[in-house]
């Protein structure tokens, strides 16, 4: 098949590159800067979500859209809706007007939550627009949980927390939730491309559920870190993020951290349901978590272990 790919350069779009060519795909990647995806075997088309007449061209002649592209951070609830609303609905009317066939949206396990966040509102949003449509392309929507492994910003803070002796951990220890690994998302979200499967279907590694007892059970045993982990009141996570939202707006930088990723983090129930996509060999937790902290070290995102917590792993 031929692919119209959107969110190449993010974190999982290079892997989900990489198994669309290894399926024997063609791809064409929508790139703001197509110099990120120099060297690979690709049609690169410049442009974003806004950018009318470069979905069109992104779209020609493809027999399907894998939609990854959004906004995780933005500096309001409108810049969340501008990108994961309007610009999935001007890649789908993209998409119904060349004919396509298919249409895979990467959406959120946040979407089931949409009074939590505007970022979970606005996946959300965009579900319901895709669901509701007809005699257009065929929709299947993906709700990952949180996906972790090397190379992810988004979770180097939780990760540097269970780094520290103590652990001073933004949620609750109550909290169920669900994991999945960069390269297993990458491989799912490039089957689903030919797949028959439509509706949602919401993900995880096939391990069932976490919390951060686990969590950091896990850590300890690879590292000897945390030591012993300590919850935060929320409505002290709360007032720091609202003072990091206060300083985005200020700085005009949007900014991961904001009430309502409290909120998220928060929530007592982010486990998949359903029935989950079905694979061979998930990658879980002992090998992603053992993987994703070596790569923070080497790259200097984790500081080394001394000699002692060493020993004590």
């Amino acid at each position: 098949m031929r692919v119209a790919l959107t969110g190449a350069t993010g974190f999982s779009g290079p892997l989900i590159l990489e198994s669309l060519l290894e399926q024997g795909h063609e791809v064409a990647a929508l790139a703001r800067k197509p110099e990120a995806l120099d060297g690979r075997k690709v049609q690169i088309v410049k442009g974003d979500l806004a950018d009318e007449a470069a979905l069109a061209a992104l779209v020609k002649d493809a027999d399907a859209v894998l939609h990854v592209a959004g906004a995780i951070s933005a500096r309001n609830r409108f810049g969340f809706f501008a990108a994961n609303l309007e610009g999935t609905r001007k890649l789908y009317a993209a998409a119904r007007g060349a004919g396509l066939k298919r249409f895979v949206f990467v959406s959120s396990m946040a979407a089931r939550e949409p009074a939590l966040s505007s970022y979970g509102a606005s996946k959300a949003a965009a579900e319901h627009f895709l669901i509701g449509q007809y005699g257009g392309p065929e929709v299947l929507v993906l709700r990952p949980p949180a996906i972790y492994g090397p190379g992810d910003k988004a979770t180097l803070p939780l990760m540097k927390a269970l780094q520290a002796k103590t652990a001073f951990v933004p949620g609750r220890k109550d909290a169920r939730f669900a994991l999945m690994h960069v390269r297993d998302f990458a491989r799912v979200a490039a089957e689903a491309v030919a797949s028959p499967r439509t509706g949602l279907v919401e993900l995880d590694d096939r391990n069932g559920s976490y919390d951060w007892t686990m969590l950091a059970a896990e850590s300890r045993r690879l590292t000897g870190l945390p030591q012993r982990v300590v919850y935060i009141p929320k409505p002290v996570a709360y007032a720091a993020a609202a003072a990091m939202e206060g300083y985005s707006r200020v700085t005009n930088r949007p900014s991961l951290t904001n009430p309502g990723k409290v909120n998220e983090l928060y929530h007592r129930d982010w486990t998949a349901g359903g029935e989950i996509w079905p694979r061979e060999r998930a990658i879980g937790l002992s090998e992603g978590l053992a993987e994703t902290l070596n790569w923070y070290r080497q790259h200097g995102w984790l500081p080394p272990l001394s000699q002692e917590t060493r020993s004590a792993s």
